[in-house]
């Protein structure tokens, strides 16, 4: 048989397989043929397809390379089964007899119903991991956990626009994938925030309890003391899988490296959810959420620059102010410097003191950014430089090595106490503009006068803590100083040097001792106000990031102060119960959301389990080394017993202040001064109609307009000393002048008597060795005579009496012929004394607090 012919008459060759089963190769089109998209006929080289011969080109043909197919090695199998994991063989088949895809039936009910369609047999969901991917996608939960996060009181700080997350969420469809990457990375960490706040049914495993709604967990609902730690345990594990998740992204997506707005906000928020239970885990996080901010700041306004920062001074502040704080409480430098605060704050506000005498005369009695929210910057930037001092010269790890600094610290007291007075101030102008009677004369629209009642009461929240954290870093430290220089020196240093340096740890031992008495005074104020702030928290998400506050510490504090019945002085045995039993509320509402709180409880149970018991064997008049009153020495104006409000906080305006006016003031209840303030801020109801006082005799509201209006009915203060809870008035008077200075902060010191910084500096020089030498021969306790001083108490004319003291005091320079000058001088002394170190708990009454010239000069 003849080959085939082709039909340009070659002969085609038999290689191409002629056997059974073979085919012959079709070759390629030529390229002119491709390139016009033609059919061609091809014909194997050197001819031409009849296309090219017909038009007289040169028919080429580019022979096509094909690679070799490699090997199936299952790598795409194995990338699957990471990302979607392996098919339960127990799971059922889903697949029908007809090959039709099983597909899963909708569920009508919305987020209510979303945690029950997880937990139908559809993918053999059989644990939390199962059924969080089943979740991460789902758009209404995602949108719910973002919306929430608007509660928290992290959202107001001016680290991004409040609520622009979600709006970018619902633009895309409510797909988390859909948003750039570091939004992306900003709405997870968003999530696992707002998962330990959320009371969405898909978070929580199965319990006994019914899971209560959010919008129910109302401040007045934590009054009655709920335990809510069964609910922390069943989102432990959901709660635990999201954070480790936007960790995860955050790093894999480089928001420590990359600065823009979102990695800054990101940066912010891990650190809060990493450092919470180990700071050395946030610090990186705080670090670079400081250097993308700095960037930014350095960058906007450079031309063509899209980052900007949030133009938000007074939340800057006070974000710069808690940043401080924190860097203080755990023994690290701050973060920020004085130049971040001048270029987001702006100018270096004015003094402390010159706010206490800044005039709100004709200020309008709901003006709150004059009475309230002016002051509020020099409160949130003092508070931010003390911290930062205290670090550096007291708690930071280059000051620990060192001596205490002495003199620093007295001067940190007294500043202390400007501050405390500065918050007493504050408090008592939020009670007046929130009162019914400047409510009545200008109200707002019911939604505004809510939220703007939230934002007050939110803000003095955080001034009370940030003033108790103050103090904590300076017991802290002092308290580990004194409990080292108790131990006796190791056999290392040898009995030669121990001898040596025995005389010089003496001392130091006895001024430090001398000292940490003033400190834990102070301390104990402000482990009051804690307290106080745990049981008022403005909101459930408040109250659930109180445990940065160092709780454990407060409450070691609480523990170890000495009550009345113990020897102590100005706070009793219920006082201290009471105290103690707000913050154990407040940790088992805070277990709504954790559950790291548990010892802390067990302890706490277990002691206050004891109290009665210890009460119980209390003597009453029991001495210690120091502190001890005779009756005719207790101060005559105590903390309230039992409370509902330390003795810092203003008085409620069911007793009406004192600049009230006469008439109405008349017929308010007599109350003590440590009534609760906060009693009206939660209710904020009207007073009582058979309470009030008759209208011809009570200022009208409709010319309430100014403080002006209300101080020219006021009347004088009584003195401190008086019986407030008896107090009367019947006379008006104008409130004093400008020209009388703010009480003192510090005690005086009598005359011809140093005051405590040279008696310090006198006594760690030696100075003063021959007269405590002579106050031991007469059987004199130093400590004693120490606690006497401070309290204003000190009889130095009695003192200096003694022909042995005398002589000693006088070749110290501490006597000479003035003993009755200096006996009066103490009495004036005790007179001048502020809130600095002579007064107990209760020296801030308001109706004192409010006749000093910082609220304006007398009218006439």
């Amino acid at each position: 048989m003849a080959p085939p012919t082709l039909r340009d008459g070659s002969v085609a060759s038999s290689d191409n397989g002629s056997g059974p089963g073979n085919k012959r190769k079709r070759l390629p089109a030529c390229d002119c043929c491709k390139m016009r998209r033609l059919k061609c006929e091809p014909v194997p080289p050197p001819g031409s397809c009849p296309r090219c011969k017909a038009t007289g080109v040169v028919c080429t043909t580019t022979p096509v390379v094909r690679k070799k197919a490699l090997p199936r090695s299952g790598k795409r199998i194995e990338e699957a089964k990471a990302t979607f994991g392996t098919a339960d063989p127990d799971a059922p088949d889903f697949m029908g007899a007809s090959n039709t895809p099983w597909v899963q039936p909708r569920h009508p009910g919305g987020i209510d119903t979303l945690a029950t369609s997880i937990r139908e047999p559809t993918f053999a969901l059989n644990d939390v991991d199962d059924k969080l991917a089943a979740q991460e996608h789902n758009g209404a939960l995602v949108a719910h956990l973002l919306e929430l996060y608007q509660t928290f009181p992290q959202s107001w700080l001016p680290i991004g626009i409040r609520g622009r997350i979600l709006q970018q969420f619902e633009a895309t469809g409510r797909r988390l994938g859909a948003l750039p990457p570091h939004t992306e990375v900003l709405a997870c960490i968003t999530i696992a925030l707002s998962a330990r706040l959320s009371s969405h049914p898909a978070l929580f495993a199965d319990g006994a309890s019914a899971i209560p709604s959010y919008q129910s967990l109302t401040p007045a609902f934590l009054e009655t003391s709920p335990d809510l730690r069964e609910f922390g345990i069943r989102r432990q594990a959901a709660c635990e899988k999201l954070r480790r998740r936007a960790v995860d992204l955050a790093w894999r997506r480089g928001v420590l490296v990359h600065t823009s707005e979102e990695t800054m906000s990101c940066c912010y928020l891990l650190e809060m959810l990493e450092g919470r239970s180990d700071p050395v885990a946030g610090k990186p996080y705080g670090s670079a959420f400081v250097s993308h901010l700095q960037t930014i700041l350095n960058q906007q306004d450079l031309p063509g620059s899209t980052m900007k920062i949030v133009n938000m001074s007074l939340g800057w502040s006070a974000l710069i102010m808690r940043e401080a704080l924190y860097a203080a409480n755990t023994g690290r430098t701050s973060h920020f410097t004085a130049t971040d605060d001048l270029l987001l704050c702006g100018e270096v506000p004015i003094s402390i003191e010159e706010t206490l005498l800044e005039s709100v005369e004709d200020v309008d009695v709901r003006d709150s950014v004059t009475l309230f929210f002016r002051p509020m910057r020099p409160f949130t930037y003092h508070t931010a430089r003390l911290a930062r001092e205290c670090g550096e010269k007291i708690s930071g790890t280059a000051a620990r090595r060192q001596p205490f600094n002495e003199n620093f610290a007295a001067k940190y007291l007294t500043q202390l106490d400007h501050l405390l007075h500065l918050f007493a101030i504050l408090e008592s102008r939020i009670a007046f503009v929130l009162s019914p009677a400047a409510t009545a004369a200008h109200s707002l629209p019911a939604p505004f006068e809510k939220e703007r009642f939230f934002i007050m009461k939110a803000c003095l929240h955080t001034l009370g803590l940030a003033w108790a954290a103050l103090i904590l870093p300076v017991h802290t430290e002092l308290t580990r100083r004194v409990s080292d220089l108790r131990e006796p020196l190791s056999p290392q240093h040898g009995a030669t040097t121990a001898a040596h340096r025995a005389p010089e740890r003496r001392r130091t031992l006895e001024r430090l001792e001398l000292l940490l008495r003033q400190v834990e005074q102070t301390a104990l104020k402000a482990a009051r106000m804690v307290a106080q702030c745990v049981k008022e928290a403005p909101s459930l998400a408040f109250l659930t990031f109180l445990q940065q506050e160092h709780l454990d510490k407060w409450i070691e504090v609480l523990k170890g102060a000495r009550t009345v019945e113990e020897g102590g002085e100005g706070f009793t045995q219920d006082q201290k119960e009471n105290d103690l039993r707000w913050i154990l509320e407040g940790l088992k509402a805070m277990g709504w959301s954790w559950t790291d709180g548990a010892p802390l409880i067990a302890s706490l149970e277990d002691y206050l389990g004891e109290m009665p018991l210890e009460q119980g064997m209390h003597i009453p008049g029991s001495s210690s080394s120091y502190g001890q009153q005779s009756p005719q020495e207790q101060p005559a104006v105590s903390l309230p017993s039992p409370p509902p409000m330390p003795a810092f906080s203003s008085p409620p305006f069911e007793q009406t202040p004192s600049f009230a006016p006469s008439a109405y003031q008349s017929h308010g209840p007599a109350t003590s001064v440590g009534a609760d303030v906060s009693a009206f801020l939660t209710t904020a109801a009207p007073p009582d109609p058979s309470t009030c006082p008759h209208p011809s005799a009570a200022a009208s509201t409709s010319n309430l307009s100014t403080l002006s209006s209300l101080f020219a009915g006021a009347t004088a203060p009584s003195p401190p000393a008086a019986s407030l809870s008896a107090m009367s008035v019947s006379t008006a008077a104008p409130p004093p002048s400008l020209s009388h200075g703010p009480p003192a902060a510090s005690p005086s010191a009598p005359a011809a008597l140093p005051d405590l910084s040279t008696l310090i500096s006198m006594y760690s020089s030696g100075a003063l060795d021959q007269v405590v030498g002579s106050l031991g021969a007469a059987g004199m306790d130093v400590g004693t005579l120490a606690s006497q001083y401070f309290a204003g108490t000190l009889d130095v004319g009695g003192l200096l009496s003694n022909p042995h003291i005398g002589a000693a005091a006088a070749a110290a320079g501490l006597g000479g012929s003035a003993t009755a000058q200096m006996h009066s001088g103490v009495e004036a002394a005790v007179g001048m004394q502020g809130p600095a170190l002579g007064q107990t708990q209760s020296e801030f009454d308001l109706q004192s607090l409010l006749a000093e010239p910082v609220f304006g000069s007398s009218l006439s």
